[in-house]
C-alpha cells in the first residue's frame, strides 16, 4: 500500500453498535528499562489525571499529576512521586515489558513467570489503581516521595514555572510552601492547602486592581489538593531521606503486612476551593471510597467508546520504518493524551500536558524540582493552546473541547472587568498570554522594564492593562479562535452555546467598542466611508505577534468576520441581537493586497510599524480562518503569498506553532504537506 493507502474516517452516533479496536500495533512497547530517568517514562491517565511511569533501577515509579492543582504561585503541582519495590524482583528480567495498552487506556509491567504490575486510572473517578499479579509470593513495598517536605524559596528562572513569569532581579523570587504529609490510616496523606496569596495580591497592586481583588475570580483562593495513598495489605514503615536526580526528598513507606500473589494499590485524589481543610478531607472521602468499588470495566468501555467515536488507522501492519504507519500512531497516542484529562476542569497545556518530567533532562542549566516547566502552570498561551484544541471539531471530541471552552467562560468577568477599569467600555480586554484568571503573569506584563536588559520604564502614555511586551502587545484576537470553536461545536453536533455566549459577544464587543472610540479621538467626523457604510479600523492592532502597531491586520479582520458569520448561523445572543451583528459583519474591512516579486499576495495588514516575530499572519485566511483554499475563491493569492512573500519565507516550518502542513494541504500542496508531517527532507515548493 502507498504512504496513505489505507485511511479509514469513521464516524459514528453515540448509539452505534460498531465499536472500533486499534491495532496491538499502536501500543507502545518497551522491552527495556530506560536509561534516562523520568525522562524515559511512559504516559498514562484518565479522567483528569497524568501519570508517568517508568522502571529505574529496580523500582517502578510513577509521578502524579493532576488538573487544577494550583498552589499560591499559580504553579500546577504534581502530587508526588510513588516508587513500588519489590523482593523478589521479578522485574529484574530478560522477559521485562512495558507496555500502553492504547485501546484500553492502561500501562502493564511484564517480568518473570509472568508477574504483572497493571497500572490503570479511573475515568469517573480521581483514583489510580496499580494491581500486582504473580505466581510467587511477593513483599511489595510502596514509598511516598515529595520534594515540598519543607517551604522551599523559588530559584530564579524556577519562577517560570508558575505566574510570576521569567525571572528578573527586579522582582523577589517567592517561595514554594510546603506539603502536609503524614501517615493516615494505614496510608500516606498529602494535601496542600493554599493559605497565602502573595502572587495574587502583587498582581492586584502591580495591575492596579486592589479594590476590585474580593470580587473577581481566582482559581488559587483556598484551592486544596492532595493524595492518599493506601492498600489494606500494607502498614506504615518509616520515613526516610532520599536524593532524586538534582532533588532531595522525603519518603514516607508503607510495606507489605505479608508476602503476597496479589497486592492492590490506590492513588486517591481530590482538589477543591473549599471553605475549610475539613470540608475538602470530606470530599477526598468520597473518592476513596469509590476507589474501593468501582473496576475497570466502566473505564474500558469509555477508552472504547472514545476510539470507536473517530477514527483514522494508516498502513496498521507497516511497522515503524513507514512513515504513513508512524503518523498514524503517533495521531492515536495524541489523542490519547487528550483523552486522559477529558473529564478536566483545565484545558490540557501545550507545554507537556500533566506529563513533565525532571527538568534537568531537557536543559542542564534548569536543575529545578519535578514541578517545573517554562511557561507556567497557570498560564496559558493562546496561540499554542488552539493548536490542540481545533482537530477535535474533526474527530468528534465535543466533550474534550468544553474545558478549554470552560477556561474563557470563567475568566470572562474577569476580562470585562479589566474593560470597564482600564478602557471604561463594556467589552472583553483579553490578552495573548493570559492566566486562569483572566491577568497577565508579573513579567509579561511590564515586561520591557523587568527585562535586565532594558531600561525601558513603562512610560505614562501607554495604557493601563495593555502589556508593556515587545512581543504580545495589541495581541487580543486570539480569543476568537476559541470563541469560533464552541460556535462551530454547535454547527457539526448541536453543542449547546448558551453558556459561552457571554464569552464570545464581549470579545466580539471589544473589537467594535474599543476600536470605534479609538477611531473617533483621531477622526471626530461621522464614520461614513467612501461607500456610504461606517467601516471598523483596527488601530493599534497586532497581525499576531509579528506585524506590530498594524493598521488593519488581516488576521484580526478574517478572525471577526468568521465568528461573526458563524454567531448567525447559530442565531443566539445574550448581549445583542442579530441586526447588530449583521450590521457588524458589513462594516469589517475587505483583506488588503501587496505585490511581491510582481504577484498578487495576502498583505499582513494595511500598515504597520515593524517585524517581530516569526508568525505568518497573513495565512491565517487559509487557517484558521477559511477565506482561501481549495474550492474557494481567490487562491492563488495564498499561495502566491506562500511562495513570494519576501519578508515571511523564511518564517516556514513545521516545529511550535507554526501552520505550513495545515496550509500547504489546504492549497492543495498534499505532497509537500506529506513530506514536512513525516519530517523527511522538505523540499521548497516550486513555483512552476
Amino acid at each position: 500500500m502507498g504512504y496513505l493507502g489505507r485511511i479509514l474516517p469513521v464516524f459514528f452516533l453515540c448509539w452505534t453498535t460498531v465499536l472500533a479496536t486499534l491495532p496491538t500495533s499502536y501500543d507502545v512497547v518497551w522491552n527495556r528499562p530506560g536509561v534516562n530517568g523520568s525522562a524515559d517514562s511512559m504516559p498514562l491517565g484518565g479522567g483528569d489525571i497524568g501519570l508517568n511511569t517508568w522502571y529505574e533501577n529496580g523500582t517502578i515509579l510513577m509521578y502524579v499529576a493532576k488538573s487544577g492543582t494550583f498552589d499560591e504561585n499559580n504553579s500546577l503541582l504534581k502530587l508526588g512521586r510513588v516508587r513500588l519495590s519489590f523482593d523478589p524482583n521479578p522485574f529484574d528480567s530478560k522477559s521485562f515489558e512495558q507496555r500502553l495498552l492504547l485501546n484500553d487506556g492502561y500501562v502493564k509491567y511484564t517480568g518473570e513467570d509472568n508477574t504483572t504490575a497493571k497500572i490503570w486510572v479511573d475515568v469517573f473517578n480521581p483514583v489510580v489503581h496499580v494491581e500486582i499479579d504473580s505466581p510467587e509470593k511477593l513483599a511489595v513495598k510502596v514509598a511516598y516521595e515529595n520534594w515540598r517536605y519543607e517551604d522551599r524559596p523559588i530559584i530564579n528562572e524556577e519562577r517560570n514555572q508558575g505566574s510570576w513569569g521569567i525571572y528578573t532581579s527586579k522582582i523577589a523570587n517567592g517561595t514554594t510552601y510546603a506539603d502536609k504529609i503524614a501517615f493516615h490510616e494505614n496510608g500516606v496523606l498529602m494535601s496542600h492547602r493554599n493559605e497565602k496569596l502573595d502572587l495574587w495580591n502583587f498582581q492586584m497592586k502591580q495591575q492596579g486592581l486592589e479594590k476590585h481583588s474580593d470580587k473577581m475570580y481566582n482559581p488559587m483562593r483556598d484551592n486544596e489538593f492532595g493524595i492518599f495513598v493506601h492498600s489494606d495489605q500494607m502498614k506504615p514503615g518509616a520515613v526516610t531521606n532520599g536524593h532524586y536526580i538534582n532533588t532531595t526528598y522525603k519518603a514516607w513507606n508503607l510495606k507489605s503486612k505479608a508476602p503476597s500473589k496479589s497486592v492492590k494499590v490506590t492513588l486517591s485524589m481530590y482538589q477543591a476551593q473549599t471553605k475549610s481543610h475539613d470540608e475538602w478531607y470530606k470530599g477526598l472521602q468520597k473518592v476513596i471510597k469509590s476507589a474501593v468499588k468501582n473496576t475497570q470495566d466502566a473505564t474500558l468501555a469509555w477508552w472504547h467508546e472514545y476510539w470507536a467515536r473517530s477514527y483514522i488507522i494508516i498502513n496498521e501492519d507497516q511497522g515503524e520504518k513507514d512513515a504513513g504507519f508512524q503518523v498514524g500512531k503517533n495521531y492515536q497516542i495524541w489523542r490519547y493524551l487528550m483523552g486522559c484529562n477529558a473529564k478536566g476542569d483545565w484545558p490540557t497545556k501545550f507545554n507537556g500536558g500533566l506529563w513533565t518530567f525532571d527538568p534537568i533532562y531537557v536543559n542542564i542549566w534548569r536543575p529545578y524540582t519535578p514541578d517545573y516547566r517554562r511557561w507556567g502552570g497557570g498560564t496559558f498561551t493562546a496561540q499554542n493552546q488552539r493548536l490542540l484544541y481545533w482537530p477535535l471539531l474533526r474527530s468528534g471530541d465535543f466533550d474534550v473541547m468544553t474545558q478549554q471552552f470552560d477556561f474563557y467562560k470563567r475568566i470572562t468577568p474577569n476580562a470585562v472587568l479589566r474593560g470597564q477599569v482600564y478602557q471604561d467600555i463594556d467589552a472583553a480586554y483579553f490578552l495573548e498570554q493570559i492566566d486562569n484568571t483572566g491577568l497577565s503573569n508579573v513579567f509579561e506584563y511590564n515586561a520591557q522594564w523587568y527585562d535586565d536588559d532594558a531600561n525601558t520604564p513603562r512610560p505614562d502614555f501607554f495604557p493601563d492593562g495593555e502589556l508593556w511586551n515587545v512581543w504580545l502587545n495589541h495581541v487580543q484576537d486570539t480569543a476568537n479562535e476559541f470563541a469560533d470553536m464552541i460556535l462551530q461545536a454547535s454547527i457539526y453536533s448541536g453543542f449547546d452555546v448558551k453558556p459561552y455566549l457571554e464569552f464570545i459577544e464581549y470579545q466580539l464587543a471589544w473589537f467594535d467598542k474599543f476600536y470605534t472610540r479609538e477611531m473617533q479621538k483621531r477622526n471626530p467626523w461621522p464614520l461614513t466611508g467612501m461607500a456610504g457604510n461606517e467601516s471598523l479600523v483596527i488601530y493599534p492592532g497586532s497581525g499576531a505577534e509579528t506585524y506590530k502597531e498594524s493598521y488593519n491586520p488581516v488576521s484580526t479582520l478574517a478572525g471577526l468576520r468568521q465568528v461573526v458569520k458563524d454567531l448567525l448561523i447559530v442565531d443566539e445572543y445574550a448581549l445583542q441581537n442579530k441586526t447588530y451583528y449583521t450590521k457588524y459583519l458589513a462594516k469589517i474591512p475587505a483583506n488588503t493586497l501587496r505585490q511581491q516579486q510582481g504577484h498578487a499576495c495576502i498583505a499582513p495588514a494595511e500598515a504597520y510599524t515593524r517585524v517581530q516575530n516569526s508568525e505568518v499572519p497573513q495565512l491565517y485566511t487559509v487557517f484558521p480562518w477559511p477565506e482561501y483554499g481549495l474550492g474557494l475563491p481567490n487562491l492563488t493569492h495564498a499561495i502566491n503569498t506562500y511562495l513570494y512573500d519576501t519578508e515571511t519565507f523564511s518564517f516556514h516550518g513545521n516545529t511550535g506553532w507554526k501552520q505550513d502542513v495545515i496550509w500547504l494541504a489546504r492549497m492543495g500542496f498534499t505532497a509537500n504537506a506529506t513530506a514536512m508531517t513525516d519530517r523527511a527532507a522538505v523540499r521548497s515548493i516550486k513555483s512552476d
